[in-house]
């Protein structure tokens, strides 16, 4: 007999993998605000608790499903589990975003990681994007639901085309690609933290560039440049969206990705089936690929060693470069959508087994 499942994401749509692994499972798909709208701007704290008891009270036929799937730690969901849902009905949360390792660090405050400490022990399981995720989860912890680690691909289309790039490794060309296009994100995805590292790397290899792919405000831009030489802000590129991503791969040598708490970024492993060398910070899940190859290129968020380790990689030989190209293009090719979506659709079995589901 069929399981039936409720996706429940956010206003403006899932993210396109998530999506996809959502309809792998046979999932319905909803917004998490379809009855009254939170999910698409600022609002009072009054009003949010409002619309959450809302949307949690309005579901339509809620039980009809057997679990429900969230995208992100949610209060409605939990809300209609209390008030609406029985004790076979399950309701869990898919992690993929910076949940996890804000709590860990504290970007929260204390109040606020405090209620979502207790708003994800109320979820039954955890799918938790990529193993560093899943680690967090238990050191926050996250004690009461079941935890387990999902993964992300790359489809293989686009991996096909990824893996003919030859990309310049003799040039000292960094990329990263990442959107804001302001606010926290800036600090989750770690501009800040790149521009000043590339700076002084910058100061001491003049040869460098940096292109940075994504939407971001030119008030950001202006604030991250304003420290800069001017020869410093000359080498960086601001180049917004763009549907040349392969061109720009393919006229750089470095990827850099120093995150704070990037749960599985897919733009790295893209990076490595063009063959492009990752740096990326500790806190950045996909590092799980790349440490098997070469663990120095996974450093802490300290820009001194960021910054040495920068300039180490641009002192690399050629010959050198080119064997962890290749070394970064067949690591790659494991993690494939096809991967990702059966890996997605086994870990279900196995939580609908765990956590007794009752047809």
């Amino acid at each position: 007999m069929k399981i039936n499942i409720a996706y429940l994401h956010g206003r403006f749509g899932p993210h396109i993998m998530h999506g996809r692994l959502a309809k792998k499972v046979n999932a319905d798909f909803f917004m998490i605000d379809q009855h009254k709208k939170w999910n698409d701007g600022e609002y009072s704290k009054l009003y949010l608790i409002y619309a959450w008891f809302y949307n949690a009270l309005a579901f339509k036929k809620p039980s009809k499903y057997h679990l429900f799937l969230v995208s992100g730690p949610h209060f409605s969901p939990v809300i209609m589990k209390f008030l609406r849902l029985n004790k076979r009905q399950k309701v869990i949360a898919h992690l993929g975003d910076e949940t996890m390792y804000f709590l860990y660090s504290g970007y929260y405050g204390k109040l606020m990681t405090t209620v979502l400490k207790i708003l994800l022990n109320q979820y039954d399981a955890l799918l938790c994007e990529g193993q560093m995720a899943a680690d967090l989860a238990k050191l926050n912890g996250i004690s009461k639901p079941k935890i387990y680690t999902t993964y992300l691909g790359i489809p293989k289309e686009r991996q096909d085309s990824l893996l003919k790039i030859n990309p310049q490794l003799e040039n000292n060309n960094l990329i990263t690609i990442a959107s804001g296009p302001k606010g926290w994100r800036e600090f989750y995805k770690g501009l800040d933290l790149m521009i000043n590292c590339y700076s002084k790397a910058f100061e001491a290899n003049k040869t460098l560039s940096y292109t940075i792919i994504g939407e971001w405000d030119k008030a950001v831009q202006d604030k991250l440049r304003s420290k800069l030489s001017l020869a410093c802000s000359k080498s960086i590129r601001f180049v917004g969206h763009t549907n040349e991503i392969e061109k720009y791969l393919s006229n750089s040598s470095i990827y850099f990705h120093t995150s704070r708490g990037d749960a599985f970024p897919t733009v790295v492993l893209e990076a490595m089936a063009s063959g492009l060398i990752p740096l990326v910070s500790e806190w950045t899940g996909s590092k799980e690929v790349i440490k098997p190859i070469d663990k120095s290129l996974i450093v802490p968020l300290k820009e001194d060693l960021i910054v040495a380790k920068l300039v180490e990689l641009c002192e690399t030989t050629l010959q050198q470069k080119k064997i962890l190209s290749k070394k970064m293009k067949l690591a790659s090719q494991n993690f494939t959508e096809e991967f990702a979506l059966n890996h997605y659709q086994r870990t279900f079995s196995e939580l609908k087994n765990d956590l007794n589901i009752e047809l």
